[in-house]
């Protein structure tokens, strides 16, 4: 290394650290600068555009929450109804039988059966609504709370509201299975015009044949749902000291976040009402809920819990249609303008927050990082002092024996080169051969003549003209960039027939072409060592076979953004048990001096990996002028993206 170039480096390593810290620097500070700016900007439109957006989508979801709770509870009314029945039943028989087994043996039946119903017809359960009944596998009533004039009658005949013969279905059914739910329609005391849903159980009692039950209307049990639901409502807790408000389709408030509102009727408030035009309002609610089942809409709340003053609210509303309520939930417009402009002072802040430390924080960076450059630079220059007579020393010391590594690297590459042609040459050389000896022959017999002569040396000069090409060919194919022409592919395929023949006479080997217009750029004369490959395999296959009629048919068409280009012949094709090696270098089943192998493998090198595409055979039967034939079908397909 000479003393300019060790200072230049040295330069480089000093200067070049700090000129592009600093470069970077001002880069990022003015990167930074217009990024925040514009994210600041971009921030605050998304804020003033989106808030409505997301908080209507919040209330929804709240909204839905709490009615999907609310389905959810209904969906387990008639369960727990169901529930809560039997487990009284099964109380009611627990007390009989103790009672029963605790007397059998001193008191005889009517004794027994008055203890058992004095123990069971003052008790009430569901809030009072409950009681039990007892009847007789013979359709007796033995006991009935409600009325007591009815005991000792038979109910063979009873039939509920719709018509069922009631009590014979609960013995039909007891009779099976001992226990069992069944529901019957029955009108109330309080209303004997319409019937209602009646949900019983029964429960057989072998020692005295009775049977013991308990019925609920299923709506009357459903009001203590409701009362769970709202008592669950009005535990949840919002952001904000936001809440749930329900009405039922009366328009009177069921839940509120005001104590005093609840019971009160939004269409016909009493006073100063809590919204603008709240009958307008309410019934519109109502609308939306009975008639779209959901719906957002916007009012003035008169007066806001946490100020005091009116602003206008959103809200989003969905019904229950089953129970005639709507449950809804709303945000203040005035929320969104506060959290707005403290958004845009806190953006601000932090803005120039963000810019005054980048800038301070690049400068000491920078100083910093100039400084530490400058240590590692003297450093480095004092080490690249320090080692380069070592490594001088070393370069010496490894010359020769890199010097030996590369003359046999080269001898073996130039080894397996002069392999390769070696293999190529045989079949021309013997043709040059065989051509130069009959010229000779004949002119010692005296039989010779210029004809035979010019073609002779024809014959000689083609295949010399090969051997050139062939050098050529592997000069090229040695080389790692290789050199793309544009070129025609109608060209090259008459370039490579042309070049090939003298096989094509000498065997009557008739081609048949079908190739479309198509220009691409690749590497030529690669392209036409190939096909030459494949013909001249072709006409020496077709050497084998006693065929009059000789086809080579080639076609080249662009199919689904593809270059297809088909070689096909009808010299029977290639024996199944060799078709998967043909591309195998080395791989022939000619004589050794009839052929190399190389052939077929260096065409699909270079349709594989100098043009990218890639070449499969197999043998087909065709059809051409009417006559069956079969032979071997050579398919290439090359990129669109080589065509021009």
């Amino acid at each position: 290394m000479n003393y300019k170039n060790e200072q230049t480096i040295l330069k480089i390593i000093k200067f070049t650290p700090p000129i592009f810290i600093i470069s970077m620097s001002i880069f990022l500070i003015i990167f930074l600068y217009f990024e925040y700016k514009t994210t600041y900007l971009q921030e605050k439109q998304l804020m003033e555009k989106e808030f409505v957006k997301y908080n209507k989508k919040i209330i929804k979801n709240n909204v839905e929450t709490v009615y999907n709770t609310i389905l959810e509870m209904q969906r387990n009314t008639e369960s727990e109804l169901k529930k809560s029945i039997k487990e009284r039943v099964y109380e009611a028989k627990k007390i009989a039988t103790r009672i029963y087994n605790e007397n059998k043996d001193s008191k005889d039946k009517e004794a027994i059966t008055k203890m058992i119903k004095d123990a069971l017809v003052d008790i009430r359960f569901n809030e009072g609504r409950g009681y039990y009944y007892i009847y007789s596998m013979d359709y007796e009533c033995i006991l009935f709370p409600l009325n007591r004039e009815i005991e000792g009658k038979n109910f063979y005949n009873f039939k509920d509201g719709n018509g069922k013969y009631l009590t014979r279905d609960i013995i039909t059914q007891l009779k099976q299975t001992n226990e069992g739910f069944l529901s019957w329609y029955f009108y109330k005391p309080s209303d004997k015009n319409n019937n209602y849903r009646k949900i019983g159980f029964n429960v057989y009692f072998e020692p005295l044949d009775w049977f013991i039950g308990t019925g609920e209307y299923l709506d009357e049990f459903e009001e203590g749902i409701k009362e769970k639901a709202l008592s669950y409502i009005k535990t949840l807790k919002y952001l904000n000291n936001n809440y749930i408000f329900v009405l039922d389709y009366d328009g009177t408030y069921l839940n509120h976040i005001k104590k005093e509102v609840i019971g009160t009727n939004g269409i016909k408030p009493r006073g100063t009402p809590d919204v603008k035009n709240s009958f307008d309002v309410v019934s519109k609610a109502i609308n939306i809920a009975k008639n779209q089942g959901e719906g957002y809409l916007s009012y003035i709340q008169n007066n806001k819990p946490t100020s005091g003053k009116p602003t206008t609210k959103t809200s989003f509303v969905k019904g229950i249609q089953n129970w005639e309520w709507f449950i809804g939930q709303g945000f203040y417009e005035d929320d969104y303008e506060i959290a707005l402009e403290e958004k845009r002072v806190i953006l601000e802040e932090k803005f120039k927050t963000y810019v005054k430390n980048i800038f301070i924080i690049s400068i000491l960076l920078m100083i910093i990082l100039l400084f530490v450059s400058k240590y590692v630079s003297m450093i480095l220059q004092k080490k690249f002092k320090d080692y380069k007579i070592e490594i001088e020393e070393f370069v010496k010391e490894n010359n020769h024996q890199r010097d030996v590594l590369a003359h046999q690297s080269k001898m073996s590459a130039m080894g397996e080169m002069i392999g390769n042609i070696a293999h190529q040459w045989r079949q021309p050389l013997s043709v040059i051969t065989t051509a130069a000896s009959g010229v000779k022959l004949n002119k010692e017999l005296g039989i010779s003549n210029d004809t035979d002569i010019d073609t002779s040396m024809d014959v000689i000069v083609e295949q010399s003209m090969y051997l050139s090409h062939i050098i050529e060919d592997f000069k090229d194919f040695l080389k790692d960039n290789k050199e793309k022409t544009c070129f025609k592919i109608e060209r090259v395929v008459e370039k490579a027939i042309n070049l090939a023949y003298g096989q094509f006479e000498n065997s009557g080997i008739r081609i048949i072409k079908n190739i479309d217009e198509i220009e691409m750029q690749s590497a030529e004369n690669q392209f036409v060592q190939a096909l030459i490959n494949i013909f001249k395999n072709a006409s020496d296959e077709f050497e084998k076979i006693n065929e009059k009629d000789k086809l080579l048919i080639i076609c080249a068409k662009i199919k689904n953004s593809e270059i297809y280009f088909t070689i096909q012949d009808n010299a029977g094709g290639i024996p199944e048990d060799i078709l998967p090696r043909i591309f195998e270098p080395y791989f022939t089943t000619k004589h050794q001096y009839q052929g190399t192998g190389m052939g077929l493998f260096m065409s699909e090198e270079i349709f594989t990996k100098v043009m990218n595409g890639k070449i499969t055979v197999s043998n087909e039967v065709f059809k051409y002028e009417g006559k069956d034939y079969k032979g071997a079908k050579f398919e290439i397909i090359l990129p669109l993206e080589d065509k021009i």
